[in-house]
């Protein structure tokens, strides 16, 4: 019977031709190491198959090792790509990325984040929206010490993290967008209000209507809470109070799917008689058929810079940079040729 060789890292050591201390450098994620040699040792540890002793590494190095995401958000391609962001970032690192929705009570998450940091260790968290904007979790995570990172935020945070686009130019640009497409009967479907990047997207459309020539009373905004069952009630609702209107901005792409799905049922052809145009670019407006015409954040892009500054910091032990604004582009599909 042949028994498979458990490699230690003096194995690895002796197979790389370095020291102890240098292998144990590189599984801790050491600033101090040059990349050269971090690549050998990594690529020897990969040939050996080697795996390391994880509650020994945490024990030695008297970390967790996990960075977790809190939000409370229903979308899920966004959280998906969040996480994808992440869960690369931390496998370069040697890290595990963990997601945790958190319940609000009576309008605060700071209840829900104690309850989990009382049972579970981290190094690092991430805040999404509307979590990201809670300060009184961010106070608490300052006052335990926790390296932070905040995606999209309302108000930045100095001593923080913040990874973001430009929410008020983006809700701008895509509603420039449809005016340039000839629309003047325009309709606005809001996502949840406690995000603050929801108010800037809309912010950014009023802006785009009062810079334009289009009268107020031929433009309507509509609740939703950015689920797809909330643009389909926006479309049903419009039919009633606006039914003239030609171009739609959802504020995110799951509702601009519901709207479309409510027109086509209803008889409406999109885009010939209904423009409609999304935010995110998640894999429902690449997927969905017509394909929608959306703005995209780099979602998994912003996450993954998020860690990898977060992991920074938890390795140097102090914030180097703060801000990190991402750029956005229209992508331009067949709901809004």
């Amino acid at each position: 019977m042949t028994i498979n060789k458990k490699y230690t890292i003096e194995d690895i050591a002796e197979h790389a031709g370095v020291s102890i201390k240098t292998v144990s450098r590189v599984f801790n994620n050491s600033p101090n190491v040059r990349q050269q040699k971090r690549d050998l040792v990594l690529g020897v540890a990969r040939d050996l198959g080697y795996r390391p002793n994880i509650s020994a590494r945490q024990l030695a190095s008297k970390r967790s090792f996990v960075i977790s995401h809190f939000h409370d958000n229903p979308n899920t391609d966004y959280l998906s790509e969040i996480y994808d962001g992440m869960r690369r970032a931390c496998s370069e690192q040697g890290y595990y990325a963990v997601a945790e929705k958190l319940e609000p009570k009576k309008g605060s998450y700071r209840h829900a984040l104690l309850e989990y940091l009382l049972r579970y260790e981290v190094d690092g968290v991430i805040l999404s929206p509307p979590v990201s904007d809670d300060n009184s979790v961010i106070r608490e995570i300052k006052k335990r010490g926790i390296p932070y990172a905040l995606i999209s935020p309302g108000k930045k945070k100095k001593d923080g993290i913040n990874v973001f686009i430009n929410e008020r130019d983006a809700g701008r640009s895509i509603t420039d967008f449809l005016i340039e497409r000839g629309h003047k009967q325009l309709a606005f479907i809001s996502g949840l209000d406690r995000p603050a990047a929801s108010l800037e997207r809309e912010a950014g459309f009023w802006e785009a209507i009062a810079a334009s020539d289009i009268p107020k009373k031929n433009v309507l905004r509509l609740a939703g809470d950015f689920s797809m069952q909330s643009g389909f009630r926006a479309f049903e609702k419009l039919t009633k109070k606006a039914p003239n209107v030609t171009g739609i901005f959802a504020a995110n792409d799951e509702m601009a799917v519901g709207t479309i799905v409510a027109a086509l049922r209803a008889g409406k052809k999109v885009p010939e008689e209904l423009s409609v145009v999304g935010f995110d670019d998640s894999p429902f407006a690449r997927s969905m058929w017509p394909t929608i015409t959306s703005l995209a954040q780099p979602i998994d892009d912003m996450a993954h810079l998020s860690t990898q500054k977060l992991i920074d910091w938890i390795h140097s032990d102090r914030l180097k940079e703060s801000q990190f604004e991402f750029a956005t582009q229209i992508i331009v599909r067949d709901s809004c040729p």
